[in-house]
C-alpha cells in the first residue's frame, strides 16, 4: 500500500514538473524580468495583512510573473498541508502535483490564455486590474479538499503596464462549490472604473469580452442578494417566475456555485455585483 502511494506521488510530481516547465515557457511570452523592490517591506505588509484572516484556508503571496514563482508567501504551510521538503523553486511543482486530474490543463491553459489576451489590452486601459481564478481542485496529503479562489492585483508593473509582480489573496472556497463541478473560470477586470472585463470558462473553452453573467442575470442576482423571493423579483423586473428560476439555475451552473447563497458570495468576491 505504501509502495503504491509512493509511486503515485512520484508520478504526480513528474507530471507537475512537466506542466510547470511549460507554464514557465508560456509566461516568458508576456512578462518582464525585473527585481522586486522593497522586498522586506512587502513581507512585513503581507504578514500584517494576514493577521486579519489568519487560519488554514488563506494565503497571501507576491507572485513573480517572469519566473512563475511566489516571491514571498505567508500562510502557505497551513494552507497546502504537508508537502515534501523543498526550495522555493520546487514549491509550485509540489503544489501542482496535488492538483486533481480534472484540472490538469489549468496551469498551462490559463497562462496561455493570459499571454494571448493581455497584449491586446490597450495601454490606456491597463488600470485598476484584478485577476480572479476560481474553482480549481486540489487534494492534500491528508485528503483535505481545496477549491482555489485567487484574486491578484499588480504591485509592480513595467513601462508598458505589464505585470512584474502581483499581490494574490488565495482562499479555499470548498464550501461554495458543487462537488461535481469539474470546470474553472477566470475573470479579469480593468479600465478607469474597472468597467472592462475579459473572461475564460474551461467548460466551454469560451474566451470573451463579455462577463460571466449577463446584465439581466446580474439584475436578478442583485435582487436575490436583497433577499427578494422569486415572485417579487419577477414582479420587479416584469418577467415570469419561470424566467427568474432559469436565470438562477444558469448562473449556479456556470459559476459552479453550491447554492444561491454561494452564488451571491462568488459574484460579490469577483466584483460582478
Amino acid at each position: 500500500m505504501h509502495q503504491t502511494t509512493l509511486s503515485q506521488n512520484l508520478l504526480g510530481l513528474r507530471k507537475a514538473e512537466a506542466i510547470y516547465d511549460r507554464v514557465v515557457q508560456l509566461s516568458d511570452l508576456i512578462f518582464r524580468d525585473e527585481a522586486l523592490v522593497n522586498k522586506q517591506e512587502h513581507l512585513q505588509e503581507l504578514t500584517f495583512l494576514l493577521q486579519g484572516v489568519k487560519g488554514t484556508d488563506t494565503i497571501l503571496t507576491i507572485f513573480n510573473h517572469r519566473t512563475y514563482l511566489p516571491e514571498l508567501q505567508v500562510g502557505q504551510e497551513e494552507f497546502w498541508g504537508l508537502l515534501p521538503n523543498e526550495t522555493k523553486d520546487e514549491r509550485m511543482k509540489n503544489v501542482l502535483s496535488i492538483l486533481h486530474k480534472d484540472y490538469a490543463a489549468f496551469p498551462y491553459e490559463s497562462v496561455n490564455w493570459l499571454a494571448d489576451i493581455f497584449p491586446k489590452i490597450p495601454y490606456e486601459d491597463r488600470l485598476n486590474m484584478k485577476v480572479h481564478h476560481c474553482c480549481m481542485r486540489f487534494i492534500r496529503a491528508d485528503d483535505k479538499q481545496i477549491r482555489l479562489f485567487s484574486q491578484g492585483v499588480p504591485v509592480q508593473v513595467d513601462e508598458n503596464r505589464n505585470f512584474r509582480y502581483t499581490l494574490n489573496y488565495i482562499q479555499n472556497i470548498q464550501h461554495l462549490i458543487k462537488k461535481d463541478f469539474t470546470s474553472y473560470w477566470i475573470r479579469i477586470s480593468y479600465g478607469q472604473n474597472s468597467e472592462l472585463v475579459q473572461t475564460f470558462h474551461s467548460g466551454s473553452k469560451d474566451s470573451s469580452k463579455r462577463d460571466l453573467l449577463s446584465t439581466r442575470e446580474k439584475e436578478v442576482l442583485l435582487l436575490i442578494a436583497e433577499d427578494l423571493d422569486t415572485k417579487e423579483i419577477a414582479q420587479r423586473l416584469f418577467i415570469s417566475v419561470n424566467t427568474v428560476g432559469n436565470h438562477r439555475s444558469n448562473m449556479i451552473d456556470r459559476l459552479g456555485a453550491r447554492d444561491t447563497t454561494a452564488l451571491v458570495q462568488l459574484a460579490k468576491m469577483t466584483g460582478m455585483i
